[in-house]
């Protein structure tokens, strides 16, 4: 594929409908992932989305988009300037989105709610990674450092993390857990590519800039779907009886 010059002005809608697309196509995943999932909470399957590999593929496929996304969205952001008023707006609504995660979770699952998941992850790693967006190629170095740790089990925070929720008393298993290792990675990959214009030019289709349209409103379709696709659960099985 034709890759575009991502540093010149005149390509900067391209470059932004890439990210889009690349947020809409791991938004549309995580929900079919959830899909998936629920059939199992209402009983219609017995996928165990933790433990079967596919799901687990699946899981870091999803979370990869969301994280590679992540860091070429906070080059673009941050990188010449960094206003901290936006900044902060933003890790705001993170911050209270997580807040809203963890209680409802809570609610649901007692025995594991989501006490540091792909919205907490984000709140964390996208001031984190202003640290790195001025150094791109230090940022790739450090990727792989973290990967090869962490798949070397040289580098880790799993063991030390879950010791400290142990002794807080928050559940070692959670419904959803992102860890700074080894995904923060993704998000120092996503500053090397798009400072090195390693972004795939993306054509202004109806269908791209549909997926686009949900890229920009991931959080909110994040926030929503879940409950929609319960809803749709209940009812199926309320007109079935």
């Amino acid at each position: 594929m034709k890759l575009s010059l991502l540093h010149k002005p005149e390509n900067r809608q391209n470059r932004n409908l890439a990210i889009d697309v690349l947020r809409g196509i791991a938004i549309i995943l995580m929900i079919v992932f959830h899909f998936g999932y629920d059939l199992t909470v209402f009983g219609y399957t017995d996928y165990d989305t933790n433990i079967d590999m596919e799901w687990r593929v699946f899981r870091a496929v999803i979370v990869s988009g969301f994280l590679l996304a992540v860091g070429m969205s906070a080059y673009l952001a941050y990188y010449n300037h960094i206003n901290k008023r936006k900044l902060g707006l933003n890790l705001l609504k993170l911050l209270l989105v997580s807040l809203g995660i963890s209680l409802s979770s809570y609610l649901m699952y007692p025995e594991h709610w989501v006490y540091f998941g792909i919205i907490h992850f984000i709140a964390v790693a996208l001031p984190l990674s202003l640290v790195f967006i001025q150094r791109p190629n230090f940022s790739l170095l450090l990727a792989v450092v973290i990967l090869i740790g962490y798949f070397s089990d040289t580098l880790t925070l799993t063991q030390p993390w879950q010791w400290s929720v142990k002794h807080w008393g928050i559940p070692v298993h959670t419904v959803d857990l992102v860890s700074l290792t080894p995904w923060f990675a993704l998000v120092l990959f996503g500053i090397f590519i798009i400072h090195h214009q390693l972004l795939p030019t993306i054509k202004a289709t109806k269908l791209n800039q549909f997926v686009a349209r949900l890229g920009q409103h991931s959080l909110l379709i994040y926030l929503v779907h879940q409950p929609v696709l319960f809803t749709g659960f209940y009812l199926f099985q309320y007109l079935s009886e």
